[in-house]
């Protein structure tokens, strides 16, 4: 297993964190990571200090368009299902420069990343991979 962080590219020093105080076993809406690579080619990002714990972004009422405050909603989950599955994609890199940005998006809802704004300290989910969609996810062990 490898254990990364999620950092925001747009705010450097604000990280994704997932709280998983009082989530032990599945809720139908909601409930801090490391990156599980699932059968289907996805990953899921799973808590290293609350056990079965992963990050769920659930994006109803986000449709494809750049909402100004990003919407849906971004909280922790016992076990990987739909919503706690991703996609992650590379941003392109000008030439001949690697920068490793991703914009990490739900599997279940393509078009749907998840958005932090370090300036308003909001997680979310956004319908574009803009300027608060792009991460680097950073090895941190394994």
């Amino acid at each position: 297993m490898v254990l990364v962080a999620i950092q925001s590219v747009a705010s450097p020093n604000h990280y994704v964190r997932l709280d998983g105080q009082g989530v032990t076993s599945f809720t139908s809406t909601d409930g801090g990571t490391t990156l599980v690579e699932n059968d289907d080619e996805t990953v899921s990002h799973k808590s290293t200090v609350f056990n079965n714990v992963f990050l769920r972004l659930d994006a109803t009422g986000v449709a494809g368009q750049n909402l100004a405050s990003g919407g849906g909603t971004v909280n922790a989950q016992y076990i990987a299902r739909s919503l706690e599955r991703f996609e992650i994609h590379m941003k392109d890199d000008p030439a001949g420069k690697y920068q490793g940005i991703v914009g990490i998006e739900l599997a279940a809802s393509p078009g749907r990343y998840l958005r932090l704004n370090g300036t308003g300290n909001k997680v979310n989910v956004q319908g574009v991979f803009k300027t608060y969609e792009v991460f680097k996810i950073l090895l941190v062990g394994q």
